[in-house]
């Protein structure tokens, strides 16, 4: 506690003094007062979140045309069985196995309308990350499906390789989530000049021989400029037109934090791959 009633960080280094025979005769102590340091370092933290957050925020801007559809279809599924619910429950004699039927369909659409908006909340959602274990290939394809309106329209087709019987992973899903999906939208716009079949992603997750947990994006577009390939994930450099230049260097950060690291290759026909390595969780599977 400081003299003006708050509370200070304190750094400390002590030493022993012996004398020949090694018994203790005097104990050195040196300390500062390194609270501005902590403070500085506390704001720093909580702009790096901000930002985090409101480049996820940007990344669902770009899929909100992607996922109104994605909603818009099991709704309009829902008002036309609600509809035909109506008629015939009108007529006489009415069937009830047809009516079942019809609410059975209602259920599901409604429980698939259910699973957009909670993924959605989920990324919106601003707060402190929450490491636990986790399934990659979960991750992947929890992913996959929220942005799969989105490459549809895009005319992207997905081949995926997800290895089975992966070892577990430990980090935040929502962070991770948002590292794929920037990948993932990347790699699309990076195909954008390529004719539709040309437009071919492969999203593969593996266990490396170092014990590391592997998830690649591979594109078919043109490929890393070698004037950018040194620069790709510094902050503020971009290759697009309207971009920040922010989304690999948070992506970089999110993956550093999880004790991991993100790289681009070029491929060696066209396009790039995107891979980030992970630790196993405590090296046990699961």
């Amino acid at each position: 506690m400081r003299l003006d009633g708050n509370i200070g960080w304190q750094q400390w280094t002590d030493r022993a003094i012996r004398d020949a025979e090694g018994s203790v005769v005097e104990l050195q102590g040196i300390g500062r007062d390194i609270t501005d340091r902590k403070v500085a370092d506390m704001e720093v933290e909580q702009r790096r979140k901000e930002v985090t957050h409101l480049t996820r925020v940007a990344i669902l801007g770009k899929l909100s045309g992607a996922l109104a559809h994605e909603l818009n279809q099991p709704l309009t599924a829902i008002l036309s069985n609600a509809q035909a619910a109506q008629r015939l429950l009108a007529r006489a004699p009415m069937d009830l196995g047809v009516v079942g039927e019809i609410l059975d369909d209602i259920v599901t659409d409604d429980l698939r309308a259910g699973e957009v908006i909670a993924r959605l909340r989920t990324l919106l959602k601003k707060g402190e990350a929450r490491f636990q274990p986790l399934d990659l290939n979960d991750v992947t394809t929890e992913v996959l499906a929220l942005a799969r309106s989105e490459l549809i329209e895009r005319h992207v087709t997905v081949s995926t390789r997800l290895a089975p019987d992966l070892p577990g992973a430990r980090g935040d899903r929502v962070q991770l989530q948002q590292v794929m999906l920037n990948l993932l939208l990347n790699a699309s716009e990076a195909m954008s000049s390529k004719r539709p079949a040309e437009r071919v992603l492969t999203v593969s997750t593996a266990l490396d021989g170092d014990g590391l947990l592997l998830t690649s994006i591979a594109d078919r577009g043109s490929g890393i400029a070698p004037d950018a390939a040194d620069r790709l994930f510094e902050p503020f450099f971009t290759t697009k037109p309207q971009g920040l230049g922010l989304g690999l260097s948070i992506c970089r950060s999110i993956i550093a934090a999880h004790g991991g690291r993100l790289w681009a290759d070029n491929n060696p026909d066209h396009g790039a791959t995107f891979t980030f390595a992970l630790p196993v969780q405590n090296g046990d599977p699961g």
